[in-house]
């Protein structure tokens, strides 16, 4: 995986949880929703920033980290 696509996967993750809190502040989507998005959408994104964090710059991949 390449350090912009763990970037774009992370802040996606991000965005996705954020836009989950304002529907459910607005009214558009039950809380419980918004909780669940947020619960699941949580550890992605801090995975995969984190990844992008370690990665070296250029084009070689993130070595796999285990499991």
């Amino acid at each position: 995986m390449k350090k912009q696509t763990s970037l774009v996967i992370g802040l996606a993750a991000g965005i996705i949880a954020v836009a989950a809190g304002l529907l459910a502040a607005l009214g558009y989507l039950p809380v419980w929703a918004a909780e669940l998005v947020a619960v699941v959408m949580f550890p992605a994104f801090v995975i995969f920033i984190a990844l992008w964090w370690n990665a070296k710059p250029g084009e070689e991949d993130i070595p796999f980290i285990g499991y």
